[in-house]
């Protein structure tokens, strides 16, 4: 049995790259999208991290140098409503700066002048000359605030802006050295930045960005070290305040190139040095992610305990003290990856607790090559497993290595501070999984089926339905009958084979032999055979028709239309698909089962059929489609057609008239009309004949059996009778 019937198997090579094909498309695909990290990707990895920290959060850690001085709701009931003058900001500064506070970060903004101080005052009262001199002679509360930051360590923030301004920028108190590349080409940029009062700016001794990033859900997960605004790089405020704890002047940044990947590199920042022994890892755009504890309540003192001198000296002594606000509504917040609604302030303090004790997260930078290599290794596993063992070996291969993923993932962050996400190398299994096994069941399952149905699939419905009713007749011998027999032949085939991938052919071809089957079995015709891309089909055996001949050229013309349409789609796709040439012909032959106990083979033979393949065959010389017998017209009552001429096929002495089937809207048209004449011309073998087909050819240019005709007259010929050189 052959397996290019309708059964669709496909040869062993095609069927292999049909197996090998989807699963690669697929691996390619999840790496593209691994590799470029688009919206949803990245979603997908916040959410594992989110789980991750969830299942195993930071544990607050007491000891470490970092306070908070928290503008909240009651030090705002105590002392009045924000902003508050700056002369209590300035008390803050000098109580915290006497208890020995080694670093003052200012979460706040103080861009504007304090509408409280004298000079704003008396702005409010320009006739009161007396008033006015008074307060002229008060120091104005900014200079105060500035006084006071010049004698402790102070740190003041400023936010970002997205959008490009003018507006002047603070100074850059820290001093950046690059090694290896250009620190600003890896970040983002920012427009500009709000920036505090000049006589403040000058009066600190470091200046960060306080602005957080947290996702489109509202969580921060990461906290830039490096910020780009305009061409000037500046520290976010957790690293600047650092920075000032250290007493250090210099930060150099380790920067990789962008040709580092052939050095083995991520190109971008690598990390940043303060000092001589402190070397801060991030990620290539100076990212760290924050392995996030829950909110701690001892971090925080109140503003307004702080005013009232209840604070000891050992809480802030040697400290970062951050002063921001934390009352409802007044300062921004964010989620945590732990669900809590926090401060924006606690992300600073974190990220500085962690600066402190290196347990920050980072993602490893083989993480695209780890997923690279599970998804193909996964791939040619399963592969081997699946066409050599039970599918249960496969079923264990893949949740052991999901598992595996899951309980890499928490290894890597419990232990090495890590971030690697399984979720989407598992989910992208999980798909691979199912693309390779379930394909595999399918073709089972059909394979058995076409086992089961083969026979049937070979023999045509009408045959099968025969031998039901009619065990008896199968059996060896045959009896005489007349048929009618359409044979057809795709054009150029083997051609089309040598430069086409078999795979695809083989799809074609099944597709094309199929519906040509099944227009043959719509007029209940019996197959014959099939031989590579040539189908031979016969009416009338086993069951007799007495309209065979009818359902022949019914057959035929309905075969040659949709040869047609399916050679224009795929010439429309590249492929040059030829066209089908078919041959009609009806005559007595001898049919029944002919070859041995072994095997029984349903045929019929006889010169009818070979007139009909002959039929066919010379399409290919005159350049129709469709070649009709006489025999056959002569009991197709109503037939609409053109005579091709009275052939002496190759190999016969009697010549056959030939017709070539029309529509009725072509029979009607002038071409077809002249052709007539101009046959009847040639087939009196009138001297005028050769003249009228010329004129004919020169009219009618793509008529290929008019040019013909118009050519062998050219050439001396006479008359209708042609005698065929070829089969």
């Amino acid at each position: 049995m052959a397996a290019t019937s309708g059964s669709g198997r496909l040869p062993r090579f095609a069927a292999l790259l049909a197996r090998v094909l989807l699963p690669a498309a697929l691996i390619l695909a999840v790496l593209l999208v691994q590799f470029v990290d688009p919206q949803f990707r990245a979603r997908i990895r916040d959410n594992a991290f989110d789980q991750l920290q969830s299942l195993a959060p930071a544990a607050y850690r007491d000891e470490l140098p970092v306070r908070v001085i928290a503008i909240d709701d009651d030090s705002l009931a105590s002392l009045g409503q924000w902003p508050w003058p700056r002369t209590v900001l300035a008390e803050m500064i000098d109580r915290l700066h006497a208890l020995g506070a080694r670093v003052i970060v200012l979460d706040v903004v103080l861009a504007e002048p304090d509408r409280t101080s004298p000079e704003q005052l008396a702005a409010h009262w320009p006739a009161r000359r007396d008033l006015s001199a008074l307060l002229a002679r008060l120091p104005t509360h900014d200079s105060v605030l500035a006084e006071s930051m010049a004698r402790a360590r102070v740190a003041l923030g400023f936010p970002l802006e997205a959008s490009a301004t003018d507006a002047p920028l603070p100074p850059v108190k820290a001093r950046f050295l690059s090694f290896g590349g250009d620190i600003g080409a890896s970040l983002p940029v920012h427009g500009g930045g709000v920036a505090s009062l000049p006589a403040l700016s000058d009066a600190a001794m470091g200046s960060g960005a306080i602005s957080l990033a947290p996702g489109s859900d509202g969580v921060l997960r990461a906290m830039p070290l490096l910020h780009r605004v305009r061409d000037t790089i500046y520290p976010g405020l957790g690293l600047e305040a650092l920075r000032l704890f250290g007493a250090i002047e210099n930060v150099a940044v380790e920067v990789a190139p962008q040709d580092a990947t052939k050095r083995g590199q991520v190109p971008g920042i690598q990390g940043i040095g303060l000092g001589a022994d402190v070397f801060l890892p991030t990620a290539p755009d100076g990212r760290v992610w924050l392995n996030f504890r829950p909110l701690a309540p001892e971090r925080y003192i109140p503003a307004r305990d702080l005013l009232a001198g209840t604070v000891a000296a050992p809480l802030v002594k040697d400290h970062i003290v951050f002063v921001g606000a934390t009352a409802k509504g007044l300062g921004d917040t964010v989620f945590s990856p732990l669900g809590e609604l926090i401060p924006g302030i606690e992300g600073h303090v974190q990220l500085v607790e962690q600066l402190l004790t290196g347990a920050y997260l980072l993602r490893p930078a083989w993480e695209n090559d780890l997923v690279a290599g599970v998804l193909v290794g996964m791939g040619l596993l399963l592969g081997y497993l699946l066409a050599r063992f039970r599918p249960a070996w496969s079923v264990l291969l893949f949740v052991l290595t999901v598992a595996g993923l899951f309980a890499l993932s928490a290894w890597l962050f419990v232990a090495r501070q890590l971030l690697f996400d399984p979720l989407y190398p598992a989910l992208a299994l999980g798909i691979l999984f199912v693309v390779m096994v379930v394909p595999r069941y399918v073709r089972t399952e059909r394979e058995q089926r076409w086992i089961r149905d083969a026979f049937s699939r070979y023999v045509s419905p009408n045959r099968v339905k025969y031998l039901q009713e009619n065990p008896g007749h199968l059996e060896l011998g045959g009896i005489y009958r007349e048929c009618s027999f359409v044979t057809t032949d795709l054009e150029g085939f083997t051609a089309l084979m040598e430069a086409h991938e078999p795979a695809l052919l083989a799809d074609l071809l099944n597709d094309y032999l199929d519906n040509m089957i099944r227009i043959a079995f719509r007029h209940d015709g019996t197959l014959d055979r099939i031989v590579g891309d040539a189908v031979a089909v016969m009416f009338s055996a086993p069951l007799v028709q007495a309209d065979h001949a009818v359902r022949a050229l019914a057959c035929a013309r309905e075969m040659d239309a949709f040869a047609r349409e399916c050679s224009r789609r795929q010439q429309a796709r590249g492929i040059p698909f030829g066209r089908t040439r078919i041959g009609v012909n009806t005559g007595t032959v001898l049919i029944g089962n002919f070859g041995g106990k072994a095997m029984l083979d349903y045929r019929a033979l006889g010169d009818a059929i070979n007139t009909a393949a002959r039929l066919e065959s010379i399409n290919g010389q005159i350049g129709t489609h469709v070649c009709v017998s006489d025999s056959t017209v002569a009991q197709c009552p109503g037939f609409v057609g053109r005579p091709v001429g009275r052939l002496v096929l190759k190999g016969k002495t009697q010549a056959v008239l030939v017709h070539e089937p029309l529509t009725a809207e072509e029979a009607k048209s002038p071409r077809v009309t002249a052709y007539l004449a101009a046959y009847a011309l040639m087939d009196s073998e009138a001297p005028t004949a050769g003249e009228a087909f010329c004129v004919l050819a020169e009219n009618y240019p793509d008529d290929p059996l008019i040019v013909y005709h118009a050519r062998r007259l050219a050439g001396g010929a006479s008359g209708s009778l042609v005698v065929m050189k070829g089969k």
